[in-house]
C-alpha cells in the first residue's frame, strides 16, 4: 500500500511540474496565438511532452530565420526618382502622379522600379494572383504557416485599400474633422482672426505622405520577410497547376485569384440611368 501511495505521489508531483512547464512554454510561444497553437497547448497538457513538443513544432508559425521555408529579401536594384522624365512618366502608367518624394517612397515600397524575381522551386503549396488585402493576406499567412507560397503582382501591392481607398480616405476625413473643429471653435470660446482657409493642395500633399509611411507594411520586401517569393508582372495560367509570370513558369498545389473587379452598372430591372454615375455594383 505503501509503495502504491508513493508512486501516486511521485506522478501527481510530476504532473504538477509538467503543469508549470506547460505554463511557461504557452508563453514563450511566438505571438499571435493561433488556433493551431492552442491544439499543441492541449497535446502539452493532455497527451505528454513528446506528443505535445511534436505538436509545437509542427502547429507553430515557422521561424522568419529558417532559410529552408522562406527566400532571402530581394532588394530592389533601383529607386524611383521623382527628377526623371522617365520615371514620372512609368509612374503616371501605374496611375501614381506627381511623382513627388512621398509617391516615390510608395513605389519604392510596392512597386520598385526593378524588381528581381527569385529562382521558383519545384513546387508551391499556394500561388497567389494579386497583391491587395486578400492576396497579402493569403500568402503571408500561409508562409507564415509553414507552406511555400508566393505573390504575383502587376501593378501596386496594398491594392484599393492603401492606395486609394481605406488609407487615402481616412486621410482626407481627418483633414475634414480638423476643419469642421475650427469652424466651431466659437462654440468652445476660441475667436478666430479670420474664417479657416483650406489649402487643397496641402491635404493631398498630407494624404501622400500618410499613404508612404503606412506602405512598407505591404511592400515586396515585407512579404518576403514574412516568408512568401514575391514575382512583379503579369500571371497567367498555362495548365491546372501551373501559371507564368516574366517568363516562368510556377508549379502549385493551390491557387487564390485576388485580382480585384471592377465596378458595373446594375442590371435590376427597371435599369434607368443615373447621371451621377450612383447606381453602381
Amino acid at each position: 500500500a505503501w509503495l502504491v501511495w508513493g508512486l501516486a505521489a511521485g506522478a501527481a508531483a510530476v504532473m504538477l511540474a509538467l503543469s508549470f512547464g506547460t505554463l511557461g512554454l504557452y508563453s514563450a510561444l511566438p505571438s499571435p496565438w493561433s488556433e493551431a497553437q492552442n491544439v499543441s497547448y492541449i497535446a502539452l497538457s493532455r497527451l505528454g511532452w513528446p506528443v505535445g513538443l511534436s505538436a509545437v513544432a509542427y502547429l507553430s508559425p515557422p521561424s522568419a530565420a529558417d532559410p529552408s521555408i522562406r527566400t532571402p529579401p530581394v532588394s530592389a536594384v533601383a529607386r524611383w526618382d521623382p527628377s526623371a522624365d522617365a520615371d514620372a512618366s512609368a509612374a503616371r502608367q501605374l496611375e501614381i502622379e506627381p511623382l513627388d518624394a512621398s509617391n516615390a517612397r510608395l513605389l519604392d515600397a510596392v512597386h520598385p522600379r526593378r524588381w528581381t524575381d527569385p529562382s521558383p522551386p519545384e513546387v508551391y503549396d499556394l500561388v497567389v494572383i494579386g497583391a491587395g488585402a486578400g492576396g497579402l493576406v493569403s500568402a503571408k499567412q500561409a508562409a507564415r504557416r509553414g507552406a511555400r507560397s508566393c505573390l504575383i503582382s502587376e501593378a501596386l501591392a496594398g491594392g484599393d485599400c492603401l492606395n486609394v481607398g481605406c488609407v487615402p480616405s481616412k486621410a482626407l476625413l481627418r483633414s475634414a474633422r480638423a476643419v469642421r473643429e475650427v469652424r466651431r471653435a466659437e462654440e468652445f470660446g476660441v475667436r478666430l482672426s479670420a474664417p479657416p482657409a483650406v489649402d487643397f493642395a496641402a491635404v493631398m500633399q498630407r494624404l501622400r505622405a500618410k499613404r508612404a509611411q503606412i506602405a512598407p507594411a505591404d511592400s515586396h520586401e515585407g512579404t518576403n520577410a514574412a516568408g512568401a517569393d514575391v514575382y512583379q508582372g503579369r500571371g497567367r495560367f498555362t495548365g491546372r497547376n501551373t501559371v507564368e509570370v516574366n517568363g516562368k513558369v510556377l508549379r502549385f498545389r493551390k491557387a487564390v485569384i485576388a485580382t480585384g473587379g471592377r465596378q458595373t452598372a446594375a442590371l435590376v430591372p427597371p435599369r434607368t440611368p443615373s447621371p451621377l454615375g450612383t447606381a453602381m455594383l
